[in-house]
């Protein structure tokens, strides 16, 4: 196979992986395809925890025909018994003659793929566009390097970088085709989550209910409110639909009497002493309760606060072909004085959502 032939199957193996949901957490979305000289003779994704990795899917979809076959595999097989077989015994056992893999696997407990397979002497190409590779298991590979949830910040502004008009107002910045795309950027991740002055503010219920069919279970709501001000007679003070999580660090109010008022409600209020990497340590508790992917809908203020902890993964901008002149930028200052000390971003997609466009970039 040529460098070329190698990058177009992986990057078919990367949008089979694609197509996974939530539902493959905490387990990484993973695509695969099998190919003998320029046919495919198997291919699949990992759908759900629990169920087949995208080797077995690949395997099972080719038979016999695996034997002598390149396999494309966006992440390292894995190599120990979890919820399903190893994978990479799986490749040695259908006699698989290649492997060609896009990212490395960096838990401590998966991986050794590579090395089992070679030892094997099966021939492996390593890092076939891997940064293609890396962006399909972000959410997978933050939580295993930096031990706390992955953060999609969404923010949707004017042409000239303003989330509210000098009024305060905020609704509507954007056409309804983008806030169905945030709804549905929601319906994929485990949590939302914002502060206490967009909650006080905005009143918002962070649902989903913009999807034509919303999902089975919706992500859950944080607030981080370290004063504990949410109001009881607020959206996400109710809970029946949706469950809500309010993070302060403050002992007695996490004890007192408003919290206790919001706990009758069925809100859940978690205290995370207080220190110089609070907004880290937020983080590392959501995903220590199984919260993976947060998308953060924050405003201003939270927003600089992410960012200035170097804490955001991917960012997600919506700029509607609107202008205002004044009002609140989405970011109040990142103490950047010169432009070498700018904060790089690397684009990932560009694209045309209704009259507005949307702008995918990761911090280099």
């Amino acid at each position: 196979m040529t460098a070329a032939a190698d990058r177009a199957w992986m990057l078919r193996a990367i949008a089979l992986g694609a197509q996974a949901t939530r539902a493959v957490r905490p387990n990484p979305p993973v695509g695969c395809v099998l190919v003998q000289g320029e046919t495919v003779v198997g291919e699949g994704f990992h759908a759900v925890v629990g169920g087949p990795h995208a080797e077995s899917v690949a395997l099972a979809q080719a038979g016999d025909r695996a034997r002598g076959a390149t396999a494309y595999v966006t992440l390292e097989p894995c190599n120990h018994w979890g919820r399903t077989p190893p994978c990479a015994q799986a490749l040695l056992q259908a006699g698989v003659a290649r492997v060609v893999v896009g990212v490395r696997d960096p838990h401590q407990l998966a991986a050794g793929g590579v090395d089992a397979l070679q030892a094997a002497g099966v021939a492996v190409t390593l890092d076939v566009e891997q940064q293609a590779a890396a962006d399909l298991a972000e959410v997978f590979l933050t939580g295993v390097r930096q031990q706390r949830a992955f953060v999609q910040h969404k923010v949707a502004v004017t042409a000239d970088g303003r989330v509210a008009a000098a009024d305060g107002t905020t609704r509507w910045i954007t056409g309804p085709e983008a806030r169905q795309l945030v709804h549905a950027m929601r319906a994929q991740a485990d949590a939302v989550l914002i502060g206490s002055g967009t909650a006080l503010a905005d009143d918002p219920r962070l649902d989903c209910r913009d999807l034509p069919q919303p999902p089975s279970q919706l992500p859950l709501r944080v607030v981080l409110d370290r004063r504990v001000q949410l109001p009881a007679h607020s959206h996400l003070a109710q809970t029946d639909a949706q469950a809500t999580l309010l993070v302060t660090d403050d002992r007695e109010r996490a004890t007192g009497r408003d919290a206790d008022l919001l706990r009758a409600q069925g809100v859940e209020v978690l205290r995370v002493a207080p220190s110089a990497t609070w907004l880290a340590d937020v983080l590392r508790a959501l995903l220590q309760r199984g919260v993976h992917h947060v998308v953060a809908e924050p405003g201003p203020t939270l927003a600089t606060a992410l960012w200035r902890a170097q804490l955001v993964d991917r960012l997600d901008l919506l700029v509607a072909p609107k202008l205002l002149g004044s009002g609140a930028p989405w970011l109040q200052g990142l103490d950047l004085a010169t432009l070498e000390a700018a904060r790089p971003l690397r684009w990932s997609s560009v694209q045309q959502v209704g009259a507005d466009v949307w702008l995918t970039a990761r911090p280099q």
